[in-house]
């Protein structure tokens, strides 16, 4: 019997609940949430070219490398960086 081929599920569009859900978890647990937009350049769209955007949760982020992400957001500031600070006590239960 031959093998089934896999095939990468069609993206019916972005799922705001999904990554709600993520976040949610992310902070109830006290996991890393980080979002990035990973621009892949090709001059010619084609399958895999095209930029993606990935979200990760875990114990991803050391305090060393949060201090230096800090600082390029300093740096690009006038290029549009921001940053977003939030104490952990006023963020609302059950979000």
């Amino acid at each position: 019997m031959a093998m089934r081929e896999q095939r990468r599920r069609k993206s019916t569009g972005f799922l705001f609940g999904e990554l709600a859900g993520m976040l949610s978890a992310s902070l109830e647990n006290h996991y890393d949430f980080v979002l990035a937009w990973e621009l892949r350049p090709g001059e010619v769209p084609e399958p895999g070219t095209e930029p993606v955007v990935h979200v990760m949760t875990g114990n991803l982020i050391t305090p060393c490398r949060l201090n230096g992400l800090k600082g390029r957001v300093l740096v690009y500031e006038d290029e549009g960086a921001r940053i977003m600070t939030i104490r952990e006590k006023d963020i609302p239960d059950g979000l």
